[in-house]
């Protein structure tokens, strides 16, 4: 185990046999995943606080890193882990430096979602109880500097594909390709446990499909495909949000919504921002949401 002290920042829970929850609560959620013989974390956050201190509590079997895409949220702490792993369509996008000013960006946002927590806090104490150290956003981390917040790009030291398999010992992982959210977008099912890993393709609360590489089309059939085993899924952990972890059903909500959003002209879309700042197009159902880009005459 690690000699280092875990940073605050990082809330791990134990959520199945030898898989446990990391979260930077509000924000984004990683997930450990043991075998007997080797460790996969999949993805590393913001990189706001190291990382592997807190890993190493938890562990201390060799680790590798299985990136869900190439997104800044997703791979801020790669640089503190040899081995990572991403589908080889993030191979050369995760090694471009991220703009400072759309860190800035989110650096605001976390700052507002605290104080939008706060506000909120005592009435759910009083009356819903949503509210848990999950989900609880806390104060950036004393010593912090948003402005001098910078994510190193690191080469993969491998790439992933469709139907490939990591061997943790006497426990196999299976990468299924889920472009729609981005490309190089995967999920990660754990036959052993039914655990389906829904990187940012399965959230519980918005699904973000307006990048300028969302491809809805991509989505809909992505989000139908993991319908289909959701009879062989015992829970779906999302990377975001509040609820991190989904019953398998919710993948049948999730797909209907997409396939709502593409066809169904009648639904009702409001205009929204995302973690940045960028205005939306929302597309709301029970208990998810999706945001595409606005409409070509809306900009």
């Amino acid at each position: 185990m690690s000699a280092a002290t875990p940073s605050p920042w990082h809330v791990t829970r134990q959520i199945g046999r030898n898989v446990w929850s990391i979260c930077e609560p509000g924000h984004v959620n990683m997930w450990l995943v043991a075998g007997a013989e080797k460790a996969v974390l999949i993805d590393t956050g913001l990189g706001i606080a190291p990382l592997r201190p807190t890993v190493e509590t938890l562990t201390d079997l060799p680790i590798t890193v299985v990136n869900s895409h190439y997104h800044f949220d997703h791979v801020g702490g790669n640089h503190e882990f040899p081995e990572t792993l991403i589908h080889h369509l993030g191979q050369e996008l995760v090694t471009q430096p991220v703009s400072s000013d759309l860190l800035q960006e989110y650096a605001a946002h976390a700052e507002l979602m605290i104080a939008g927590a706060a506000a909120i806090e005592c009435g759910d104490h009083d009356f819903v109880h949503l509210i848990d150290v999950d989900s609880r956003p806390k104060p950036l981390p004393s010593g912090f500097d948003p402005t001098a917040w910078q994510i190193a790009p690191q080469a993969p030291s491998g790439t992933l594909a469709e139907g490939d398999t990591i061997d943790l010992g006497g426990r196999v992982l299976r990468v299924l390709h889920t472009p729609g959210h981005s490309g190089d977008s995967i999920c990660i099912f754990d036959e052993d446990s039914g655990i389906l890993f829904g990187g940012d393709t399965i959230n519980t609360g918005p699904i973000y499909a307006q990048f300028h590489d969302s491809d809805l089309e991509a989505f809909v059939k992505s989000t139908a495909r993991l319908a289909e085993i959701k009879d062989d899924v015992s829970m779906v952990a999302v990377n975001h949000f509040g609820r991190t972890i989904a019953p398998p059903y919710f993948l049948e909500e999730v797909r209907e919504g997409f396939e709502r959003t593409l066809d169904d002209d009648s639904l009702t879309v409001t205009e929204a921002q995302d973690c940045i700042g960028e205005r939306v197009r929302e597309y709301q159902f029970d208990r998810f949401a999706i945001f595409l880009a606005p409409s070509p005459e809306s900009r």
